[in-house]
C-alpha cells in the first residue's frame, strides 16, 4: 500500500509503475503485455505515461474490461485509452470486439489474449502488470459484488450482464486471469473510494471483489482522501 498526499501524485506514481514494467520487459528482450483499466483516474495515469515512455517497441496494451459499445462510444474504455495515450504515442492496443453478444466478445478476446500473451505458472496468459481501478462498491474491472463472474475458474474472460451501472453488458478479465499477472496494481483516489479501499485490505469478501485479489501480487496506490478509513499504520509516501 502506498498513500500519496494528492490524487495527482497517486496517478503519477501509477504511471511510473507502468513505465517501469515496460522498461524491465524491454531490457529483458520480452514483449511487454499490460492490462489496463478504464475510468477517469486511470486516464490521468495514461496521460502521464505518454510523457514517461519514449520507446513503445514490443509493448502491447490490453483492456481489463470493456463495455459492450462501439469503440468510438463515449462509454468505451478503448476510446478513453485512445484519447489519453494511443493518439499521442506509438503504443499498440488490442480493443475488445464488441459487435456481437457479450459471450461472443469474451470468447474472441480470450482467444486473442491466449494467442499473444505467454502463459504463466498457472497456465493462463500472464500480463506483466494488470492495472485496475476501484469502484465505490468495491468492484474492479467489471467484476461486481456477488456476481456470477466471480466464480469463473480457469477462464481468461467472462461475459457480464446486468452490471449495476450502465451499460449493463460487458466483458471482463476473470479473477484467475488477474491473479496470473506478474503484478497487479489498484489505483484509487478521492473520499468516495475510502470505504472500498479499507474493505479491500480487510480480507477476502465476495461483496468486495477487489479484496479477492489482495492475497496475490497486488499493490494499492491511493491518495490521502481515499485512505482516510485505513489504520494509521498503513504505509504512506512523502
Amino acid at each position: 500500500m502506498t498513500v500519496t498526499a494528492t490524487a495527482a501524485q497517486a496517478t503519477h506514481l501509477a504511471a511510473e509503475r507502468l513505465a517501469d514494467a515496460i522498461g524491465a520487459g524491454q531490457r529483458a528482450g520480452r514483449t511487454v503485455h499490460l492490462s489496463l483499466a478504464g475510468g477517469s483516474t486511470p486516464r490521468d495515469a495514461y496521460e502521464w505515461l505518454a510523457d514517461l515512455v519514449e520507446d513503445w517497441a514490443g509493448v502491447e496494451l490490453w483492456l481489463g474490461d470493456e463495455r459492450l459499445v462501439p469503440p468510438d462510444h463515449p462509454e468505451s474504455n478503448y476510446r478513453m485509452l485512445a484519447e489519453a495515450l494511443l493518439r499521442r504515442t506509438a503504443a499498440a492496443a488490442h480493443p475488445v470486439p464488441t459487435e456481437g453478444s457479450a459471450e461472443e466478445a469474451a470468447s474472441a478476446y480470450a482467444r486473442e489474449i491466449r494467442r499473444r500473451v505467454p502463459p504463466g505458472p498457472s497456465g493462463l496468459p500472464a500480463f506483466a502488470l494488470a492495472m485496475l481501478g476501484l469502484g465505490e462498491d468495491g468492484h474492479t474491472a467489471s467484476l461486481f459484488p456477488h456476481a456470477p463472474a466471480l466464480d469463473a475458474r480457469g477462464q481468461v474472460c467472462v461475459a457480464v450482464h446486468d452490471a449495476p451501472k450502465p451499460p449493463p453488458d460487458r466483458v471482463s478479465l476473470t479473477l484467475d486471469a488477474l491473479r496470473a499477472a506478474g503484478a497487479a496494481l489498484i489505483l484509487a483516489a478521492g473520499e468516495g473510494k475510502a470505504q472500498a479501499v479499507a474493505a479491500t485490505v480487510s480480507g477476502p469478501d465476495p461483496a468486495v471483489p477487489a479484496s479477492l485479489l489482495a492475497d496475490g501480487a497486488l499493490e494499492l496506490i491511493v491518495d490521502q482522501a481515499a485512505a482516510r478509513e485505513l489504520p494509521t499504520s498503513e504505509t504512506r509516501a512523502p
